[in-house]
């Protein structure tokens, strides 16, 4: 080490500065690599919430279409055991409209038929009358011989006349003296759930399975036609899930070839069938580099900034940093406040009694639905409502007025059995049945959602605060650096100007290679001086400071049109905001975005500029005769006018921009004065 490298390390303040970069530069690389980690952690574990939120809702979404299944084909094993329905002939005409009435408006299965007590197809909404075969040998017939009143889910089969693989649901069909008299059977073609699978926004590399109790693939998105029917290694068993209760999840971790896969089972409810969701693990992770690269970018320009600026800037820098990850923080936390709830229906007749209260009901209200059927809808509310409820149903219910499926929504407020009361969304239907109207009545508990919208509202005030400290910060910074370089480092670049006009004075006339050599450097200094004091001045003018808001805007639009040539027709009155306030900061840098958005975009030949205090505000307003553009609300806008607006809302201002192709455009930005 050379004696003057030796003796600026030994000045105090050049080693503090040389240590303290040091130290802050490691724990910014430490910092980062652990935030890159805490990330990769946050994206898997948000994939697995994910795949949990899904196989619950296709678990349910499952539930209610074997649901719709299953009450068609009760509703046609009802009919066919009644007093005129045991009366028909299974081959006749009846039967057979009776099983295409059925089958209408009902996408998830595609035929329903009756089989006579030897398994004989005898009718089909899809084959029509007596086909001819038999399917007693199938375990949807063979299992009901016996007896039996449940709906019985069969296993898979290939049609034999299409070759679809099907499963089938049926149920018993007995005469008046309580004998066999045969099976109805309605079939469900894997395909409309793999259709239905394909419909999803499946991103990110999701996979889906429909598994029978048998562990057998069912359906699969995407499709694996030649898999259907096949074993799935690695399941839960049944038993393990059902101790768990129907609204467990399942995660297991899997590895195939040689990658990780996390996947989600789900049992469906009421059926004998695990919903399985999948992500690799790679998938998964596919949005942590996009994440990342913005990390390690502002990590890498932060760490320039240290080893470039005083411990000053760095220190401000190093709270930015601070704040930022506070700021994302919060936004995961937002992030992570998504729920899913099932919706309770409740179904009741012409004298507004229950008819139909399903498994969700139950649990929102707190009663089985035993205790309730047959009882008044109004006690399973608060009584404030029950006037309103009355008035709604029972009115539409006497004049008859209401033919259309939908009623509409309200918000109303359920009553538990523990006597809480708890405010619920619900849409109200109507449907006729034989001669009968019937109200359905959806709810959903809104109780989550208001402790949600409170704790959002919380969180939105946090966020505002923060922006507000973020943009004074940053302009603090801007203002040290600005004064620094130009206290500083311009002062030094004019000392060695002066010394090299002395040392070129000096200089032997004959040596003329010398003079201009000089002359070269005296014209680099000039320029490098120029580049400071316009760096200078961009960063934050010092006039803006020491001279107020109405010299700054002076020297921008005579800078602006020494520039670019534009003519600028200025319209200001002597008075003016605060020196170095809020107030004359946010009107500048509104000024200072839009010449130069006018500069890069505008093509125009004139910026009329007017700045005036009208009664409590400050009223700023630039207007250019360029080309204009479409101000289209759906598209996003650019940064810069994202930052021009939130400047003028964080000081609880308006701001609004007019412009339209070929009309140039006009910006007004009010401010509220302080003084």
């Amino acid at each position: 080490m050379s004696g003057l490298l030796r003796m600026i390390w030994m000045e105090p303040p050049v080693r503090a500065v040389i240590l303290l970069t040091t130290l802050m530069v490691s724990t910014l690389v430490g910092g980062t690599a652990f935030l890159l980690y805490d990330l990769r952690q946050r994206e898997l574990e948000y994939a697995r919430a994910e795949i949990q939120s899904l196989s619950r809702i296709l678990a349910e979404q499952t539930s209610r279409t074997l649901d719709g299944v299953s009450l068609a084909l009760r509703g046609a094993q009802e009919r066919l055991s009644d007093d005129i329905g045991q009366g028909f002939e299974l081959d006749s005409y009846p039967v057979l409209a009776l099983l295409k009435a059925r089958t209408e408006g009902l996408p998830q299965y595609s035929s329903m038929f009756v089989l006579d007590p030897n398994g004989i197809v005898m009718n089909s909404s899809l084959l029509g009358r007596r086909p001819g075969f038999s399917v007693a040998d199938q375990d949807y017939f063979a299992g009901l011989v016996p007896g039996g009143e449940k709906v019985l889910i069969s296993q898979l089969y290939r049609r034999r006349f299409d070759g679809e693989w099907t499963f089938y649901l049926s149920a018993r069909l007995v005469d008046g003296a309580g004998n066999f008299r045969g099976v109805v059977a309605a079939a469900v073609l894997v395909d409309y759930f793999e259709s239905f699978y394909r419909r999803l926004d499946l991103r990110f590399g999701k996979q889906i399975q429909l598994i029978n109790a048998r562990g057998k693939l069912v359906a699969s998105f995407p499709s694996h036609a030649d898999s259907i029917d096949q074993p799935i290694g690695g399941l839960p068993t049944f038993p393990e899930m059902r101790e768990r209760g129907t609204d467990e999840t399942t995660i297991i971790t899997e590895k195939v070839g040689g990658e990780k896969r996390f996947v989600a089972y789900h049992p469906v409810p009421q059926y004998p069938f695990l919903i399985g969701v999948a992500i690799d693990q790679e998938a998964a992770l596919i949005s942590l580099p996009m994440a990342a690269r913005p990390i390690v970018i502002g990590a890498g320009a932060v760490a320039a900034l240290i080893l470039a600026a005083s411990a000053g800037v760095v220190w401000s820098m190093r709270r930015r940093a601070v704040m930022a990850r506070a700021l994302q923080e919060s936004d995961e936390r937002l992030r992570q406040m998504v729920e899913s709830v099932m919706d309770a229906i409740v179904t009741v007749d012409e004298d507004l009694c229950i008819v139909l209260f399903n498994k969700a009901a139950e649990q929102m209200f707190g009663v089985g639905a035993a205790e309730v059927i047959g009882t008044p809808f109004e006690r399973l509310l608060a009584k404030a409502v029950r006037p309103g409820y009355r008035a709604m149903l029972g009115g539409h219910n006497e004049n008859g007025a209401l033919d259309r499926a939908s009623m509409g929504r309200a918000e109303t407020v359920g009553r538990h059995a523990n006597g809480r009361e708890f405010p619920a969304d619900a849409s109200f239907s109507t449907t006729f049945s034989r001669g009968k109207r019937f109200f359905t009545v959806v709810l959903r508990d809104l109780t989550e959602r208001k402790k949600i919208e409170t704790h959002l509202r919380e969180s939105n005030r946090q966020l505002h605060e923060l922006s507000t400290s973020l943009q004074n910060v940053r302009e603090e910074e801007r203002a040290g650096v600005a004064r620094e370089m130009h206290d500083e480092l311009g002062q030094l670049l004019t000392g060695i100007k002066l010394e090299l006009s002395w040392l070129g004075g000096r200089l032997p006339g004959e040596r003329a290679d010398l003079q201009d050599k000089v002359g070269v450097i005296k014209g680099q200094l000039n320029q490098t001086i120029a580049s400071v004091r316009r760096i200078t001045y961009e960063l934050r003018p010092l006039i803006l400071d020491d001279l107020g808001l109405l010299a700054a805007i002076s020297w921008l639009t005579d800078d602006f049109s020494r520039r670019t040539g534009v003519e600028v027709v200025l319209d200001i009155d002597g008075d003016e905001p605060e020196r170095g306030g809020a107030e004359a900061t946010t009107l500048f840098r509104l000024l200072q975005e839009s010449l130069t958005n006018v500069t890069k975009y505008a093509r125009a030949t004139m910026v009329w500029i007017s700045c005036r205090r009208e009664g409590r505000n400050w009223r700023l307003t630039i207007r250019d005769d360029g080309v204009g553009f479409v101000l289209n609300p759906a598209r996003k806008a650019g940064f810069g006018l994202v930052g021009m607006r939130e400047r003028v809302r964080l000081l609880e201002g308006t701001f609004a921009i007019h412009s339209a192709p070929g009309e140039g455009t006009r910006i007004e930005a009010t401010i509220p004065a302080r003084g």
